[in-house]
């Protein structure tokens, strides 16, 4: 048996949709790497659900609690059928102290979290509810945005974007409508499509200025 399917056997998971990993608040015994689907990280702030990020195949949560020895602060959902390595402790400790290429990327990985709730937070203080849309699209097309013939397409839903910029669902689609309207953003079955760039970014800019005059 190959040493891959070793670790598979050992500490492979399969996990259905809708299946809370862990909530904010519990006791942080296991990380998680994801192999296959995705999983939902979200927090509750102001009695309100807010969608911090989605994992997908490649990356990994849960880090934080067990090297801080604090409770969780997130929650974890699988929104899409999921497959995790999922390791205790005292394995994750053991591989962070002996192999330096899994500490390294725990490190680069803290840092894009921080980097991300750092923008999160910068458009959570936008009074404007059309800047704080605008903004989050435009932070979301650097960071996950994929080049078309037709511009930039934000692989994201409704329900996501909802929850990053913390506006009610119905707030927020009025906003991507009057958006669509004026051709800056085109709603695609699969996200959303910042058609021409530049012309978003003026946009940007001139809500930026607004905001600053009031």
């Amino acid at each position: 048996m190959t040493q891959e399917k070793e670790v598979l056997e050992q500490f492979s998971k399969q996990y259905t949709v809708g299946t809370v990993l862990f909530q904010e608040g519990d006791a942080g015994t296991e990380l998680f790497v994801v192999r296959q689907g995705k999983v939902q990280i979200s927090r509750r702030i102001n009695s309100k659900d807010h969608i911090i990020t989605v994992v997908g195949e490649g990356n990994f949560f849960g880090e934080m609690s067990l090297l801080l020895n604090r409770p969780r602060s997130a929650t974890a959902t699988v929104v899409e059928p999921a497959e995790c390595l999922v390791f205790d402790q005292v394995t994750f400790l053991r591989m962070i102290s002996t192999q330096s290429h899994i500490t390294l990327r725990i490190m680069k990985n803290l840092a894009q979290r921080l980097y991300h709730a750092n923008m999160q937070i910068e458009a959570l203080m936008l009074s404007d509810r059309t800047h704080r849309v605008v903004k989050a699209l435009h932070y979301m097309s650097r960071e996950e945005g994929v080049p078309e013939a037709g511009g930039i397409l934000v692989p994201i839903n409704l329900k996501r974007l909802s929850g990053f910029v913390g506006f009610p669902l119905g707030q927020v689609a009025a906003v991507v409508d009057q958006l669509a309207e004026a051709r800056l953003v085109l709603p695609q079955s699969n996200g959303f499509l910042i058609a021409e760039e530049g012309r978003y970014l003026e946009f940007l800019e001139f809500l930026e200025m607004k905001e600053k005059s009031q």
